[in-house]
């Protein structure tokens, strides 16, 4: 096997290991951590994230820095398998899918909306701005969930593709 074709192998591994991360992490998330504050706003918002190391935390996990971690294998296994017809259709749609929404959108609008209702426990907002922010926080984050489950979908697919032929 050609080295290009065992670096995509590998590559196709730690994408596939880094996005099952990112999966149950966010699934955690979703189910175990978000109601605790998102249950009553504001008041349930400010008890959680004035009185929790929440903010402290959450960045070992989903930080920048790990964004960029989780990312980097997807990224380098779309150049290694470009001359792969299959597996370069099905990584150019979980790359859109995890760049796009799971770093672009998450910058630009998530993080904006994070600096208010976890920064700040929802800072000097009135609590119908408070409630109306964390709607559209729950509703970004589980739209940036579904597009990355149809990103981590399409990774899987290029993951069971045969190597070894075209």
């Amino acid at each position: 096997m050609p080295i290009r074709d065992r670096l995509l192998d590998g590559l196709l591994w730690l994408a596939v290991m880094a996005m099952t991360t990112w999966i149950g992490g966010t699934l955690y998330q979703m189910l175990v951590i978000v109601p605790l504050w998102s249950t009553s706003p504001p008041e349930s918002l400010r008890a959680f994230f004035a009185g929790t190391e929440f903010n402290r935390t959450i960045t070992n996990f989903f930080g920048p820095p790990f964004m960029a971690a989780r990312n980097l294998p997807l990224i380098l296994a779309l150049i290694a398998g470009w001359h792969r017809p299959r597996h370069r259709n099905a990584l150019l749609i979980a790359v859109a899918c995890f760049l796009l929404f799971g770093v672009v959108f998450t910058l630009t609008y998530i993080y904006p909306v994070n600096a208010i209702i976890f920064t700040q426990a929802g800072g000097d907002k009135s609590a119908g701005e408070i409630r109306a922010l964390v709607h559209r926080w729950l509703f970004a984050d589980r739209l940036r969930f579904g597009i990355g489950v149809i990103g981590f979908l399409a990774l899987l697919w290029a993951f069971r593709q045969p190597i070894n032929s075209n």
